[in-house]
């Protein structure tokens, strides 16, 4: 009686993965991100984004291949930077390899869940994978951090039209086709919520998978000042690739509030005879943007339709 296929031991299923590291000033972590993260890789690509510690030499000596900034340039450049030298490694280097992992260098991320982060994808179930922290809560998480990230999650999710339970998340995975479709514009911690509009643009399959976090005591950053920089990101990203939402949203907005005190115009008229004449004027000025707004979001969804069908056309 022939006996069922037991599934690949994860010994061999390392072979077939990358994971890539962006990290600036992270010598206090970079080491162990490393060396844990080999344990489940074929090789780890660390990106240096011009720290000023000792974040190159550290990665190096742990095992990792060094792609260096001279100066930072922010994470999505860091991530263009891992991507390009992928796409740009031997033939024979990829052979094996099936997905890329993206992780922080900060100590935040479990490697263990780099082989849960990547079974969708060798199941061809999936492009990209987020490692959520939300899907099941599996680790002590400040409630500050849990509103913001929802805050910024929600907005992301409205912005995409795509809904996910954790957008900010740097635990990914990627399939290597979806890896030749991305390519970042935004700047610094936005480029997570971009993936989840080129996922919607590009037609690409996302999943998400429960992960383990483990936050340190010190933050290198305000997290005020970076969930602003997240959300100007986002607003930028929804004029992009979302213009009709955008401009037709608050151009819809404005008429709306226009005609309500177009309304209130109207019913002092009655009441006393009288045209407010400042109103009246508010009440024009609000329509005519709004109308304005509202035509200028169909005329550059109809633009960037036409623009993405000509490039699928070359394609």
């Amino acid at each position: 009686m022939p006996t069922p296929e037991s599934p690949p031991k994860e010994s061999s299923l390392r072979l077939h993965r990358v994971v890539l590291v962006p990290a600036y000033n992270e010598a206090r972590f970079i080491g162990s991100v490393v060396l844990q993260a080999r344990q489940h890789a074929a090789m780890v690509i660390v990106v240096d984004d011009g720290s000023q510690d000792d974040t190159a030499r550290i990665a190096r000596d742990a095992g990792a291949i060094l792609v260096q900034h001279e100066t930072n340039r922010g994470k999505a450049t860091a991530l263009n930077s891992g991507i390009f030298y992928i796409r740009t490694m031997a033939k024979e280097a990829l052979e094996k390899v099936q997905a890329v992992v993206i992780m922080d260098g900060d100590g935040q991320h479990h490697a263990n869940d780099i082989p849960i982060l990547t079974t969708p994808i060798f199941a061809g179930e999936a492009d990209l994978v987020i490692g959520s922290r939300f899907l099941e809560v599996k680790s002590t998480i400040p409630r500050w951090r849990i509103f913001g990230q929802h805050a910024l999650t929600a907005a992301t999710n409205l912005g995409s039209g795509f809904r996910v339970t954790d957008s900010q998340s740097g635990f990914r995975a990627l399939s290597l086709p979806a890896l030749a479709k991305l390519d970042f514009g935004s700047e610094g911690f936005s480029v997570e919520s971009e993936m989840q509009f080129l996922v919607q643009e590009q037609n690409l399959r996302l999943r998400e998978v429960p992960i383990h976090v483990t936050y340190d005591d010190t933050l290198k950053r305000n997290p005020v000042t970076q969930a602003l920089h997240v959300i100007n990101g986002i607003f930028t990203m929804i004029g992009q690739y979302r213009p009709l939402l955008f401009f037709g949203g608050a151009g819809t907005v404005l008429l709306l509030v226009g005609i309500g005190w177009g309304g209130l115009v109207v019913s002092r008229f009655y009441d006393t005879g009288q045209l407010a004449a400042g109103y009246a004027m508010i009440c024009v000025l609000l329509s005519v943007l709004g109308m304005i707004l509202i035509s200028t979001g169909f005329m550059l969804h109809s633009i960037r339709a036409l623009l993405l069908s000509l490039l699928h056309k070359k394609e």
